[in-house]
């Protein structure tokens, strides 16, 4: 009898499990169109109205670019940098990037920082060091570089944030990027860094230090050839470490060797089926070192920044479709606001870091939305997107690919995710790129993405 009972509990408890399970089944994702067939390009190419149509002219992108870089403060013009920064200057400069530390810290979900070591991290910026920087301290980018807020490597999470958000991970500099150099740490591991985008700490082996006029003549040199894929990687050598599967990213551009003999080889190599780049590279003193390495022709690669158009904008967001999120472009990925940055990078056209300098900036078309907006005006505004729009809600930017039965959709970047489906707030898990219908994603069973948008910005556009 008592089997029997037992029996009969394990039955009803499976019962019950099983009506759970049937009221958490899986959504009928279609019904938003979520289907494989728009997870490819080609769905949305063929609904894009321009088409392969230059939008923008090589000389408007130039105007916009140098506009941009003389009037976004979170940006750098190089030619107006000064020939030498005060001090005080730099010490503003490492103190507001440290001042965002406002949370606490975990070394993993459970584990809290002691403040002990935060303080150890915190000294090390020796601010008491602090000397004038001038033209003799600058340097290239050897090698993909985290920006941290402060000298340390030490991953450093809130305590909901998992593995995912490091609060000490900044952003990431890419080999060939110039920067000023302004400080070192006491241990001399890190090196306090201005680049055109953004300021911070970087380890000290990836900076060759060179002066200023040797650093801008090789970001100018022409010819070069830029990066188109998400990523390209120099070929392989066995011994040559620091110039073998080199990681180059999206945006990026070297100099271009046309005058190396074809007789001669690269490294060993032959260059017949490469293209001969120049990178930079840090010498054992420190000191840069511009060296030949070779990109196979067959690489995702291009003469100059593609032309800007609906067909490769959507082109270009696609090559990152799947790739796994990367906060401040930890774990050799990228966040949201990088994401769009590398795209329209690789059309020549430069955005701010982070979004909401993006979403600030009047270089570009503007279209603002304020809170005094209903839903029903803001969906009517949303489903006038066009491709390529940056839409922005507070910590998070998508861009417009096309519009179709559903309304506009957008790739992304994201960490979390929710849809509405048949009235219901589901989670979506992303943590990467993904491609997603805007009028159903959601941020609780009350409130939509539409209903939190605060600006549009229409880079695709000589209007701006």
């Amino acid at each position: 009898m008592t089997s029997l009972r037992h029996l009969c509990l394990l039955f009803l408890a499976g019962l019950s499990l099983g009506l759970g399970a049937a009221e958490r089944a899986e959504p009928d994702w279609a019904r938003i169109g979520l289907t494989p067939e728009r997870l490819a390009p080609g769905y949305w190419l063929s609904r894009a109205s321009s088409g392969e149509r230059v939008l923008i002219s090589a000389q408007t992108i130039a105007e916009r670019n140098e506009r941009l870089l003389r009037t976004e403060p979170s940006m750098v013009h190089w030619p107006s940098w000064p020939a030498s920064l005060p001090p005080e200057d730099i010490r503003r400069r490492i103190e507001t990037l440290t001042g965002r530390l406002n949370t606490p810290l975990f070394r993993n979900a459970d584990t809290e920082i002691a403040q002990a070591e935060i303080d150890a991290w915190l000294d090390n910026r020796a601010l008491e060091r602090i000397e004038a920087a001038d033209d003799r301290l600058f340097g290239l980018v050897v090698k993909r570089a985290a920006v941290r807020r402060l000298p340390s490597a030490q991953r450093a999470f809130d305590r909901n944030g998992g593995i995912d958000i490091d609060r000490l991970q900044e952003s990431a500099l890419f080999p060939g990027t110039p920067v000023a150099v302004l400080h070192e740490s006491r241990d001399g591991r890190w090196l306090f860094v201005q680049a055109e985008n953004y300021a911070g700490w970087v380890e000290t082996d990836a900076v060759g230090i060179a002066g200023r006029a040797e650093v801008m003549r090789y970001a100018a040199r022409q010819p070069r050839r830029h990066i188109t894929g998400s990523q390209v990687r120099t070929v392989y050598h066995p011994y040559a470490e620091e110039v073998s599967e080199l990681r180059l990213d999206m945006g990026a551009s070297f100099p271009l060797r046309t005058d190396w003999p074809l007789s001669k080889p690269v490294n060993g190599q032959g260059a017949l089926g490469a293209w001969i780049i120049d990178v930079p590279l840090r010498l054992d003193n420190g000191m840069l070192h511009i060296k030949p390495a070779l990109i196979p022709r067959a690489a995702d690669t291009a003469a100059g920044p593609l032309p800007a158009s609906q067909a490769n904008l959507i082109r270009q967001a696609f090559k990152f479709l799947g790739e796994r999120y990367g906060w401040g472009h930890d774990y050799q990925g990228r966040d949201c606001s990088g994401f769009v940055s590398e795209i329209y990078r690789s059309l020549g056209i430069r955005l701010p870091r982070n979004t909401g300098d993006q979403a600030r900036t009047p270089v570009f078309e503007r279209i603002a939305y304020g809170p005094e907006l209903g839903r029903a005006e803001r969906l009517a505004r949303l489903k006038q997107l066009r491709i390529g729009d940056l839409v922005f809600i507070p910590g998070h930017v998508m861009l417009v690919v096309g519009h179709d039965e559903f309304g506009p959709w957008v790739i992304h970047d994201a960490h979390r995710s929710a849809l509405m489906v048949d009235g219901r707030f589901t989670a979506l898990p992303m943590n990467g790129v993904g491609v997603t219908p805007l009028l159903a994603m959601a941020l609780s069973e009350q409130r939509l993405y539409a209903d939190a948008v605060t600006a549009v910005q229409r880079i695709l556009s000589d209007g701006g």
